[in-house]
């Protein structure tokens, strides 16, 4: 599923379930689990989850949410879901915040989404403070604000996520929940684009095209606008072709080839410098 603020965590699991200590039963799950064998791990997990692990609970709650092994049942998804965050579990506390916004499993509750988001965000959880910011933008569950949700997102942006990222570049730039500062936003921006992120790379192709947090360089808004266009980012595409009306045929080949040279960039923890 996926929602205004990323959607829910269900695949993570896959990815951490090898760094888990041995639990009685939990081993058999997992091995069952990474081999598709949900019947089987549903089997190992249930006793688990009822005594009280939370881990196998947020892994019940994934499995009646996505329908593995079980039947797809949101309402039991919520169950183990909630019986997990109870406990801490962040992830299940994420998809917790995600259902009850959505009204799965549960009435929709966007005060009872917020403060699940919230337990999560505290704790360092990246999704969840993205999510706490979007929804503090639009005011949603919680009253609206662009300080507050400027430092959700910048929290979320720090840890390397890339729409936050976005979004911190873009506040820079408006200033929208911070003061205006072109070169913080350009910085962040790049920082997104550098990821591969199309909507980035638009509005860095916007930035260089126009002189904003950087030194004016047609060559660079067509390197980004073609990554973006790749990508059918419709305005992308439009801002190519009146782009390439002023420019000459050098100039062209030369963003053409610093586009197909261009490659996405892992996420660094350094907020200070672009890439």
């Amino acid at each position: 599923m996926r929602l205004f603020f990323s959607g829910r965590q269900v695949l993570v699991t896959l990815l951490t379930l090898a760094s888990m200590t041995a639990h009685a039963g939990f081993d058999e799950g997992k091995a069952a689990f990474m081999q598709r064998d949900y019947a089987k791990a549903h089997q190992q997990f249930l006793p688990l989850a009822k005594n009280g692990d939370q881990r196998a609970q947020h892994i019940l709650g994934m499995m009646y949410d996505e329908g593995q092994g079980v039947r797809q049942n949101y309402t039991e998804a919520v169950k183990w879901y909630r019986l997990a965050a109870q406990k801490g579990h962040v992830d299940a506390a994420y998809n917790l915040g995600v259902m009850a916004a959505q009204g799965q499993g549960m009435e929709r509750n966007d005060t009872a989404s917020a403060k699940w988001f919230r337990m999560a965000a505290e704790k360092g959880h990246v999704l969840s403070q993205f999510a706490l910011g979007r929804i503090t933008t639009l005011g949603r569950g919680v009253k609206q604000d662009d300080v507050v949700a400027h430092t959700w997102y910048l929290k979320a942006a720090e840890q390397g996520h890339f729409k936050a990222q976005l979004v911190v570049g873009m506040d820079h730039i408006i200033g929208r929940g911070v003061a205006k500062d072109p070169q913080a936003g350009y910085t962040w921006v790049k920082k997104s684009a550098d990821q591969g992120h199309f909507k980035a790379q638009y509005e860095l192709g916007n930035l260089y095209r126009d002189g904003i947090g950087v030194k004016k360089d047609p060559i660079q808004a067509y390197k980004w606008y073609q990554l973006a266009s790749t990508q059918s980012h419709d305005g992308a595409i439009l801002a190519l072709d009146k782009l390439s009306a002023g420019m000459t045929a050098e100039q062209i080949a030369k963003g053409k080839l610093l586009a197909s040279e261009w490659e996405a960039k892992p996420h660094s923890s350094d907020t200070t410098a672009s890439r």
